[in-house]
């Protein structure tokens, strides 16, 4: 399609990342279609005046910095595709390694039913992707301290068939443990970093971006709360900013996890931290 074309040199002209594929993506969104592909198969498909205009204000708002994810409303995440809106953040790649090494985790313990919950769970992409993964008799938690952030998790576990109760609270204030599994994709980003990209500060959460002065304070937190929730052989997982993995390591060594695992990514940078309670 022509206007693709034009839309992906314009979006080329102001410095967006992924011009070519943000204008597919923006086309497949007005007109439905579920598969890029089409783009291809249906290219002579004539746009409507009131169609070509509707791709314009979406072309203007990318321009304009707007991640796809907030304009088209939807991201994919570990294959499954989740609501997302500016309430929460936009499921990112590198947080499938936290699902990926809980799952393993998970499906090596041997328990008559595990108690897993999902801290900060914005979107619910982690909880909702390991609750419709794992083959065992769990219960499933989310808790954030958005009200609009569990409105958008409530909406993605109804769509996915799963079951979880999520609940409005700092972390896991008043949850009643105890809990096989704490998992976390917390806010990391230190105030004063500025590696952040503007318009992840423009448009994404700051509730679930900043976790403090160091960046590892709301990580810190967490790990004593968890500490205290995990029964016996538990474990706590979470995702941190790079350059952060040791640090958080010898907050879970203070606090007294054991067998403390770091978790590298796809680009070699060291995402998640693991570490059990043991005794």
């Amino acid at each position: 399609m022509k206007l693709v074309k034009r839309a992906s040199e314009i979006l080329s002209e102001r410095g967006i990342p992924s011009p070519r594929l943000d204008a597919e993506l923006l086309m497949c969104h007005l007109l439905e279609w579920n598969n890029r592909v089409k783009i291809y198969t249906e290219y002579d498909r004539p746009l409507s005046g009131k169609e070509v205009e509707a791709y314009r204000q979406l072309i203007k708002r990318r321009v304009k910095g707007e991640p796809v994810a907030y304009i088209t409303g939807e991201k994919e995440f570990f294959g499954f595709r989740f609501k997302v809106n500016s309430d929460v953040l936009i499921p990112r790649p590198e947080t499938e390694f936290l699902v990926e090494k809980s799952m393993e985790l998970l499906e090596m313990m041997n328990r008559r039913k595990l108690r897993i919950v999902d801290v900060g769970t914005g979107s619910g992409c982690v909880i909702i992707s390991i609750a419709k993964l794992l083959k065992k008799d769990a219960e499933f938690f989310g808790t954030d301290i958005s009200e609009g952030a569990l409105a958008v998790a409530s909406e993605n576990a109804e769509i996915h068939g799963c079951n979880i109760k999520f609940l409005e609270t700092d972390l896991i204030e008043g949850l009643e443990g105890p809990f096989s599994a704490i998992v976390s994709n917390p806010p990391y980003i230190a105030y004063s970093d500025s590696r952040i990209d503007e318009n992840v500060k423009k448009f994404e959460p700051s509730i679930a971006l900043y976790g403090g002065k160091k960046g590892t304070e709301v990580i810190e937190k967490l790990a004593f709360q968890a500490f205290n929730k995990l029964e016996r052989e538990g474990f706590l997982a979470v995702e941190c900013g790079e350059g952060q993995s040791e640090k958080v390591r010898n907050i879970f060594e203070k606090i007294g996890f054991k067998e403390i695992e770091v978790v590298k990514d796809f680009s070699g940078k060291e995402r998640v931290v693991v570490g059990f309670k043991k005794g």
